[in-house]
Order: structure tokens, then C-alpha cells, then sequence
């Protein structure tokens, strides 16, 4: 990771908002971050780790605590880092503002956390936004280091100096296996762990299978297993052989159960085939008896069919009559009715011709009305020539007539007209007929219109009169010859019976007939259906005959079957077959109990040679499970560490790498120490449950012996602190493992050493800087701000915020 760009506000002792150009430090800078005490020279690593994991190095403090003290409510903190990283910028970005809502009334806070990747057109594209921890776990993806790692290995902050070099081996683990990507053995190590429990597991499940087929199997070992199925084969074949037996004596006695059934079916029959052919007889003799009867009753059926054909001739004759009869009434009931519609067009006759005499006489007095408005018409041009005459001799008496007082006057002009000149009396009388003739034409326009509707109306009722009178005439002609032919009938009837007397009698006439006729057809069908009868009773009579030869002969055949079956007594005429359902059911009932026995003895005997050979494969394979889980077991305890030197795999390859780092290391040490101290990683087993493997010693050249960190000095811890990050940072990019460490910062340390120790850490960082790393130190020693001349340089300003200064000389 390599910082580009850094902005703050209101963070920390950063009031306004501040930017940071490391571009402007050139391409892999030594530089200084200097100024007083207190300044905010920390500051400004906070807000790059602060930017990355939203905690502040060391990971102690969050917003409450990096938020400017003299910041406004509504003043928003924000920290925004960019950097570079393999080869891609990259983005960072936190802010927190204190804002009113207007929907709760209250000051809410608004948080905004994101991050961005530049891409191939230069522009950035959004990462991660949201929550505060998904952004952190985008860095930590990114970069492979948590902010405690990062603490450790980028920017080591002050008081924080020392941990990486005091820390345990637990604590040494989790942060190499990140930097150099070596989980892989870790997941080895769980891998032959999860290995050695599956094969115990297996090993298990093999030792309950065996248990469960023994207790299945009610025997104790794989010799009584043996045995019992021994006594099984030889229970088996006895029962096998009974079984045999029981179902030959089975099946003999379904036959003979068979047998008797047909036989005893067969007996049941012919005594069935002879009550029928005794019924028959009687049906023929009862039908035949019937018959005669009905054959003798048919003269009077003939007698009956005279009778009624004779009355059905009286009824015909009546018929006539009757019909006769009702003509007339219906004629005399239609006379009645016409002269009632002659007497009412009497009526409406007299009313149209009243009709046509009012409106003729309308007609009549709006012609005379019209002809005197005519003659007042044709007077108007006489009237209007006069008029004309009498204008031209008195012209000024003609514009007189026309004058309006306000209107000005056609020949003068004046609109106010005091003396116009006064007409003669002769003009005035003239103009008054003048109107009068003008009135009268406007009224013969509508007295012609009314003319007109009159004219229709007396039309309208001349062919209304007539209309009535022609239907009066077609009426009367009709009445005149109904009437002649009600006369001609009634001469006829000359006095006969009344129309209701006549409908009585032909009625009367035509039940008695059909009455006759029933009881004809009633004794023919008698008759017809006891010839059936008696027909068909002789047919059954023949067919009894057949069908009780028939049973019996099948009898016979049948009985002599069932005699010939073994043990039969041979005068039995019907076979007892409920006896023989009997025998049939407990033979049944026994082979069912023998094949029940047999099966249960051929599951069993199955079972027991089944588990044998379970048993046998499982003793086979427990070996096999027994012999694989011990060696994963040694493995996966050689892998874990479960040896005296208590070192697992992983921590093993951790210490490889710790050797070269330390190897890297003690280049610089030596050189600070004067060649003194060269760090040591201790090797012997460690007490306890604690992991061992890379735990820190120092060889101290002066006393010749081994020592522990702890006991150096300040100053030289300091500088061996110094010396393994140098060493780590070197060998992380040699192996070019998950993290790349492109940039290292320094919090303070420098002012503890002595002048000569300075010249050589200088040369030691400058070697590290001149292999493409990114320097950073923060310092207030004069020395340092001489020797470096690219600098940050922490001042305040008036208002007691921090500003920063870039100085590049």
C-alpha cells in the first residue's frame, strides 16, 4: 500500500479541512512528519488507518473519540484516503454529520461509509457502501491485514512499538500466516484432524453394528453365531418334511370337499326339477279349465259389438240435427249482434253529418270574411297613387313626416326641429287608410291560412259521412239475409227438441256404445290372454319334463364320482359337504401353522447366516478402520503439536519464515547494535499448553550468552523493534506473499538514541527506502528534521487547529 492523497475535517486536531499530497514527496520518499508536542502529527496516521477500519491505530479509539472538540454541531468529520495497491487506486472514505429531522424533531446523526476502485478510464467506481463493518472488511479483504495487523506492520504507532516484538507465538502466528498466506497448513492440520475423527467415528459405528447384530442375534461371539445357525438347518428340514405332508392331506381334502359339494348340489336339484314338474301339471290343469271359460263368454262379446253399432247409427242421425240446431243459435246470437253495430252507425252517421254541417258552415263565413279583406287589399294602390300625388305638392310637409326630434334632418342637417312644416288633413286621411289597406292585407294572408285548414276539415268529414254510410248498407244487406236463412232452418226443425235436449241425448247415445265396446274388447283380451296362459303353461310343462331327466342324469354321474373317492360309504344318496368343509378347514389350518413354522425357521436360519456374514466383513473392516485412524492420529498430533516441543505445522513454517525475517532483521540490528545483538528464535519446548515456535531471544556478543527481549534497554529495544519491522517488511516482499508492505510509518522512539545510533538507524532507513518502499516517520528530534529533508511539517493556527505544511527541498 502506497498513501497518494489524504483529507481531513474536523478531525482529531484537524478543525478545517485539510489536505495531504504524498505524490508531491515524490515516487518512494523518506519523509519526516514533524512539528510540537501535541501538534497532531499522529493525527495524520489515525485518519489512514482510521479511513481504512474506521478505528484509529492500535484500533483504540472510534468517532467519539477522533471527532475536533471544537467542532460545531452541524459541522460534518470527515476523512477520505486514497492510495495505491498492487498497481490500483483505490479510495476510502468516512464521514459523520449531525443533522435536525423534521419527522421526529429531534437531531439524528448521519454516517456515510464508502469506498471506490479507479478503473482502466480513470474514473471511480463504488466498491462498498453502507455499513461501517462492510466497508472495514472490503479493507481488510483488500489489504489481508485487520487494523491491529495493520498497527503492527504499516504504521507502527506510538506506545504500540514494541508489541510485535514482545508478542507470543500465538499472538506472532495470527499475524505472519496473514502476511505470508500459510493457512493452507492450518487447513491441512483441521483436514487430518476432521480425518482421524472420521476414521474414530467409522471405528465406532463398526463396533455398534457388531453389538447391535450380537444382541439381535441373542448370542455373544461369532462361534455361537455358528453354531445357532447349525441348529436352525436341522429345524428347518424337519419342519420342511411335515410341511409336505400337510399339504398333500390339504389338497386330498379339497378334492373330496369338491366332490361333495357337486354332488350334494346335484341331489338338491333333482328334488327341485321334481317340484317343478308337479307345479307344472298343476298350471296346465288350472290354464286349461280358464280357457274354456273364456271361449264360452265370446257370443256375448259379439252380441255387445251389435249393440253398440246400432247405437253409434242413432247417434250419427242425432248428429245432424244437433249441428242444424246449433247453426241457428249461433245465426240468431250473430243477428242480434249486427243490428246492436247498425243501431250504433246510425249513431255515428247522424254525428257525421252533424259534423259536415258545422264545418261548411265555418267554410262558408270564412269566405265571406276573406272577400271583404280583398276588397280592402285592392284599394291600396289607388290609396298609395294619391299619396304620391299629395307628397309632391306640399315637399316640405313630406320631409316634415319623417322628422325625429336628436335626428338630423335629411336636408338641413339640424338634429333639433322647432317649426317643421304640418301636413294637409287630406294627406293624413289618406295615410290612414293607407294602414288600414296594409292591415287587412296581413290579415287575409292568415285568414286564407285558416281558409285552407277549414277546407280540409269539411272534406275530411263529407268522407267520413260516407265511409259510414256505405258500412251501414254492406250491414243491412247481411242482417236481411242472416235472417232470411234463420227463417229457412227453423222451418226445418219444425219444432224438434232444444239444442241442450239434443247434445244430451247423442251423448248418452255414444257412452252407452263405448261402454259396449269396452266390455267386448275386455272379454276378447280375457280370452286371448288365457290361450296364452294355458299355452305357455303346457310349454313349461314339456320343459319341466326335460330339465328334470336332465338333473338327473347329472346326479348320477356325480354321485358315482363321489362313491369312488376313498372311505366314502357307498349308500349315501346326498354327500354331508358341511362335513367336508370341516375336514377341508383344518387341513387348511394345519399346512398354514407348518408353512408359518417353515418360514419363521427359514427367516431365522436366513438372519443368522446373513449376520454371520456381516459380522464377518465387519471384523474385517474394523482392522482395516484401527489400523488407518492410527496413523491419521500420529499425524494429525504431529501436525497439531502434540509433541514436547509443542510446535505445530503451521507454526513450524512460521518459523522458517521468522528465521529469514529475523535473518533480515539482524542485517540492521547489528549494525545499530554495533554489531552487539542478533535476535535469536527460541527453539526449546515450552511448559504448559502454550504454543511454542516463535518466542524471541537476543545473543548478547558481550557476555557471550543468550538473553531475553525483555531484558534490553529502552533505546535498544527501540532499535530491535526497529530492526524486525525493517526485517519483516524485506521479507514480506521478497516472498511476495498475500500482503504487499510498500509503505512503513514510524510514531516517535528516535529520541532515546544517541547521536551515533541515529546516523546509523538514518542509514538503515535510508537502505530500506533506496529497495521501493514509502518511509514515514514522525519525530520531533532536531537531528532528523536536519538529516530528512522531505517533510510534513504539524503547525497551529490561530484559532488553535492543526494545519499541515509539505516542505520538499
Amino acid at each position: 500500500m502506497k498513501p497518494l492523497h489524504l483529507r481531513m475535517k474536523a478531525f482529531g486536531s484537524y478543525l478545517h479541512e485539510t489536505e495531504i499530497d504524498f505524490t508531491a514527496l515524490g515516487e518512494h520518499p523518506l519523509f519526516l512528519i514533524t512539528g510540537a508536542t501535541g501538534g497532531g502529527k499522529t493525527t495524520i496516521l489515525d485518519a489512514m488507518c482510521f479511513a481504512l477500519y474506521c478505528r484509529a491505530t492500535g484500533g483504540r479509539r472510534s468517532w467519539e473519540g477522533m471527532r475536533s472538540l471544537s467542532a460545531q454541531q452541524e459541522d460534518e468529520t470527515l476523512v477520505e484516503f486514497t492510495f495505491a495497491y498492487r498497481g490500483t487506486d483505490y479510495k476510502w472514505l468516512r464521514s459523520i454529520q449531525d443533522y435536525y429531522s423534521k419527522r421526529t424533531d429531534s437531531v439524528r446523526v448521519k454516517e456515510t461509509h464508502e469506498c471506490y476502485r479507479k478503473n482502466a478510464d480513470g474514473a471511480w467506481e463504488l466498491l462498498c457502501a453502507g455499513a461501517e463493518g462492510r466497508v472495514r472488511e472490503q479493507a481488510e479483504q483488500l489489504l489481508g491485514l485487520t487494523c491491529e495487523q495493520f498497527s503492527q506492520v504499516v504504521v507502527l504507532p506510538q506506545g504500540d512499538f514494541l508489541k510485535l516484538l514482545l508478542s507470543t507465538s500465538r499472538e506472532k502466528a495470527a499475524l505472519l500466516q496473514t502476511l505470508f498466506a500459510t493457512q493452507k497448513w492450518e487447513h491441512l492440520t483441521q483436514r487430518m484432524r476432521g480425518r482421524a475423527a472420521a476414521l474414530a467415528k467409522q471405528a465406532g459405528q463398526n463396533d455398534a453394528a457388531c453389538a447391535s447384530i450380537f444382541a439381535r442375534e441373542n448370542v455373544k461371539n461369532l462361534a455361537a453365531l455358528q453354531e445357532k445357525c447349525a441348529v436352525l438347518q436341522k429345524n428347518l428340514q424337519n419342519l420342511q418334511a411335515l410341511s409336505k405332508a400337510a399339504k398333500e392331506k390339504q389338497e386330498q381334502c379339497n378334492r373330496l370337499y369338491d366332490i361333495a359339494s357337486k354332488t350334494a348340489a346335484a341331489y338338491d336339484l333333482t328334488k327341485k326339477r321334481d317340484t317343478e314338474l308337479e307345479a307344472a301339471k298343476l298350471r296346465v290343469q288350472k290354464t286349461g279349465e280358464q280357457n274354456q271359460q273364456a271361449q264360452s263368454a265370446l257370443p256375448q262379446a259379439q252380441q255387445l259389438r251389435e249393440k253398440a253399432a246400432k247405437l253409434r247409427e242413432q247417434a250419427a242421425a242425432l248428429q245432424g240435427a244437433l249441428e242444424a240446431a246449433r247453426k241457428l243459435d249461433a245465426l240468431q246470437k250473430n243477428i242480434h249482434t249486427e243490428k246492436i253495430r247498425l243501431e250504433q252507425g246510425q249513431k255515428q252517421l247522424e254525428q257525421a253529418e252533424q259534423t259536415q254541417k258545422e264545418a261548411q258552415a265555418r267554410w262558408e263565413k270564412g269566405m265571406a270574411f276573406s272577400d271583404t279583406l280583398n276588397g280592402q287589399v285592392e284599394q291600396l294602390p289607388q290609396i298609395s297613387a294619391e299619396i304620391e300625388a299629395e307628397l309632391r305638392a306640399n315637399a316640405a310637409a313630406a320631409v316634415a313626416t319623417d322628422l325625429r326630434q336628436n335626428c338630423p334632418c335629411p336636408v338641413c342637417g339640424a338634429v333639433h326641429h322647432p317649426h317643421p312644416a304640418v301636413p294637409s288633413a287630406r294627406l293624413a286621411e289618406l295615410r290612414q287608410k293607407q294602414a288600414e289597406a296594409a292591415k287587412a292585407a296581413e290579415t287575409l294572408k292568415k285568414a286564407r291560412m285558416k281558409l285552407k285548414t277549414l277546407e280540409q276539415q269539411r272534406g275530411q268529414a263529407q268522407q267520413s259521412a260516407m265511409q259510414i254510410r256505405a258500412q251501414l248498407a254492406d250491414l243491412q244487406n247481411r242482417i236481411a239475409a242472416e235472417e232470411a236463412t234463420e227463417k229457412a232452418i227453423a222451418g226445418q226443425m219444425n219444432g224438434s227438441a232444444t239444442l241442450a235436449e239434443m247434445e244430451q241425448s247423442v251423448q248418452n247415445l255414444r257412452k252407452q256404445s263405448a261402454q259396449m265396446e269396452q266390455q267386448e274388447a275386455q272379454l276378447r283380451m280375457t280370452a286371448a290372454e288365457v290361450q296364452s296362459r294355458a299355452a305357455a303353461a303346457a310349454e313349461a310343462l314339456q320343459k319341466a319334463h326335460a330339465d328334470q331327466a336332465e338333473a338327473q342324469a347329472q346326479y348320477q354321474l356325480v354321485l358315482l364320482e363321489y362313491r369312488s373317492q376313498p372311505g366314502v360309504p357307498q349308500d349315501t344318496e346326498r354327500p354331508d359337504e358341511k362335513a367336508a368343509q370341516r375336514q377341508r378347514e383344518e387341513a387348511q389350518t394345519a399346512a398354514a401353522s407348518l408353512a408359518e413354522q417353515t418360514g419363521r425357521a427359514a427367516e431365522s436360519l436366513h438372519s443368522g447366516q446373513q449376520s454371520f456374514t456381516q459380522l464377518t466383513e465387519l471384523a474385517k473392516q474394523g482392522e482395516s478402520l484401527q489400523k488407518q485412524y492410527e496413523a491419521a492420529a500420529r499425524l494429525a498430533d504431529l501436525l497439531s503439536g502434540k509433541t514436547k516441543q509443542r510446535v505445530p505445522i503451521q507454526q513450524f513454517v512460521l518459523g522458517i519464515m521468522l528465521d529469514d525475517i529475523l535473518a533480515s532483521a539482524n542485517s540492521f540490528f547489528a549494525d545499530l547494535s554495533s554489531g552487539r545483538y542478533r535476535l535469536l528464535r527460541k527453539t526449546a519446548p515450552t511448559g504448559g499448553n502454550a504454543l511454542g515456535g516463535l518466542d524471541l531471544a537476543v545473543l548478547d556478543a558481550a557476555s557471550g550468552g543468550e538473553r531475553d527481549v525483555g531484558t534490553l534497554s529502552g533505546g535498544e529495544l527501540f532499535l530491535a523493534s526497529l530492526s524486525l519491522a525493517f526485517g519483516l517488511s524485506d521479507v514480506v516482499q521478497g516472498y511476495s506473499g498475500a500482503v504487499r508492505l510498500d509503505a512503513l510509518f514510524i510514531d516517535e522512539g528516535f529520541g532515546s538514541l544517541d547521536q551515533e545510533t541515529l546516523d546509523t538507524a538514518m542509514g538503515a532507513l535510508l537502505r530500506l527506502q533506496e529497495s521501493g518502499r514509502t518511509v514515514g516517520i514522525i519525530s520531533h528530534v532536531t537531528e532528523l528534521q536536519d538529516v530528512i529533508k522531505k517533510q510534513l511539517i504539524v503547525d497551529r493556527l490561530p484559532d488553535g487547529s492543526s494545519c499541515v505544511k509539505l516542505v520538499v527541498s
